[in-house]
């Protein structure tokens, strides 16, 4: 099922190794048959990440009905070192056992799948319904170079965790415990046991993932040390800031300049209303291969004589600029997403069509352009 599965998306998404052949998406999702280890670091370094035995990247989340920024981030190995935090609990765990094996071909055995129904069970989220499904997701071959960290205490298994390598990187991928050793913050500790294992083998990049700023959820993976950010606006590092401001959150970037070209645009007659998005991760779920719109919040400026197609405004934070667009409806959601996940969003406050993006317009940091270019259009279509 699995490789059936595998051939069906390769063909209708036109799947590539190469990052570098991707279209400039926020969110999209790829099906490598292989990834050699070079190839994953260079994903890792766009900020993309493991799903199963996919590889995807998004910038933008949709936790209840509020959006957020995803923000990936990394720790240099290189000039780490442990803080005294991380030595005290490295001293208190002291007397459970060690030890990393490969994982390529494996299958989880029955202990580990036992604690990880026990981890299950107590997880607040969404977790697969088995330690084979998160690991492999319907998949019968592991195309990631992955690793396992073993814990015991006194020969029983108290907690696992999992992590791919890469030429010159490690993503830690998934971490599960025995919820009887809740107090020992064993979570955190194979973490920082996997960036030991990284630092002793040369590896120069531990990833573990994204943040989401205002979302606390996922600040735990701050504690690591002293992480850069990817950032949007120059496909580059930096040290992550020890206060996120606002401008270099991308949401709330996109979010504020909406807001002003809105008022903007009503303030010289050419009526628009803010909205949000929330099938701008379409990319990630769909079948077909089509320039889906990716931005969580967008301008809805005029609906042209077609009931299907409208003109759209939104801010690109990599550019920091405004496009407008032609955009028209895919007729096909129920492919993508469950009615019972549009039908929870109140329509007045948020676009609920799916949408595909026919032309580009206008490009400007200017809202006057984006005015003289939006008129221009709705001018010829009368």
């Amino acid at each position: 099922m699995g490789s059936i599965r595998r051939i069906f998306i390769y063909f209708c998404t036109f799947a590539t190794n190469s990052i570098t052949n991707s279209r400039n998406m926020f969110a999209e999702k790829r099906y490598p048959e292989k990834l050699d280890a070079d190839e994953l670091d260079e994903y890792l370094s766009k900020g993309w990440y493991r799903m199963g035995q996919s590889i995807f990247t998004t910038h933008f989340l949709c936790f209840g009905h509020t959006f957020f920024s995803a923000l990936w981030i990394r720790l240099p190995l290189d000039k780490h070192a442990s803080s005294k935090r991380h030595r005290k609990l490295m001293r208190r765990n002291s007397r459970l056992e060690i030890s990393y094996s490969p994982f390529n071909h494996q299958q989880p055995d029955k202990e580990q799948e036992n604690l990880y129904q026990r981890y299950r069970k107590q997880f607040p989220g969404l977790l697969a319904p088995s330690l084979r499904d998160a690991l492999y997701d319907g998949d019968e071959k592991n195309i990631f170079n992955t690793w396992q960290c073993i814990i015991k205490d006194g020969g029983k298994l108290v907690a696992l965790s999992y992590f791919d390598l890469g030429q010159q990187s490690i993503a830690s991928i998934m971490g599960i415990y025995d919820p009887a050793y809740k107090n020992d913050s064993l979570g955190f500790y194979t973490m920082l046991m996997e960036i030991e294992f990284g630092r002793s083998n040369g590896f120069q990049y531990y990833y573990p993932g994204y943040i989401v700023p205002g979302y606390p959820r996922f600040d735990y993976k701050m504690r690591i040390g002293k992480v850069e950010s990817y950032l949007l606006r120059n496909d580059d590092w930096a040290p992550f800031p020890s206060q996120v401001k606002s401008e270099d959150v991308p949401m709330l970037k996109m979010d504020r300049h909406l807001q002003e070209m809105c008022h903007y645009l009503n303030l010289n007659h050419s009526p628009c209303v803010k909205k949000y998005y929330p099938l701008f991760e379409a990319n990630l779920f769909g079948f077909w291969h089509a320039p889906y719109l990716d931005y969580p919040v967008l301008l809805v400026c005029s609906q042209l004589e077609n009931p299907h197609t409208f003109l759209i405004t939104v801010f690109d934070p990599r550019q920091e600029e405004y496009h407008l667009m032609r955009c028209s409806i895919f007729d096909d959601l129920q492919f993508y997403f469950n009615p019972t996940f549009t039908e929870s969003f109140n329509p007045k406050d948020h676009f609920l069509e799916l949408l595909i993006i026919d032309e580009m317009i206008e490009k400007s940091k200017k809202p006057q352009d984006i005015l003289l270019a939006l008129r221009y259009v709705t001018d010829s279509t009368r």
